[in-house]
């Protein structure tokens, strides 16, 4: 697969990221496919329903809202292949509070698979 076939795995991502920074809960959900997990703080989550995704969503966006975020970038974003319908993103992603300041900066690896809708989230891990 070539990398410019990898583009709408990250476009996934880009807007997966963009439905959480509006804090628009039903966007988000429309970016997994269920049942979908993740990974973060040595915990998993199972997301079984788009309602689950929701409402995860909400109380994860409300905590970092809660530490001061009140926006985020891409800083780096990257893709290959595993196989035909699967491809890992990895990134790197800012939290900034007022004024642009940097509050936190996350690495994460996504598994972006395709269906027939197109391509989902279906794991997320939060690297550090």
């Amino acid at each position: 697969m070539k990398q410019t076939d990898l583009e709408p795995a990250l476009d996934r991502i880009r807007e997966y990221f963009a439905a959480f920074q509006r804090g628009d809960s039903e966007a988000y959900a429309q970016q997994w496919v269920y049942p979908a997990c993740l990974l973060a703080g040595g915990k998993w989550t199972s997301l079984p329903d788009p309602a689950t995704c929701r409402a995860f969503n909400e109380r994860y966006r409300q905590q970092a809202q809660e530490q001061g975020m009140i926006d985020g970038r891409i800083l780096e974003l990257n893709a290959r292949a595993e196989g035909r319908d699967a491809a890992w993103v990895e990134g790197r992603f800012s939290r900034e509070g007022a004024a642009g300041r940097v509050i936190a900066e996350t690495r994460m690896a996504y598994l972006v698979v395709r269906t027939e809708e197109g391509w989902r989230v279906a794991v997320s891990i939060v690297k550090d």
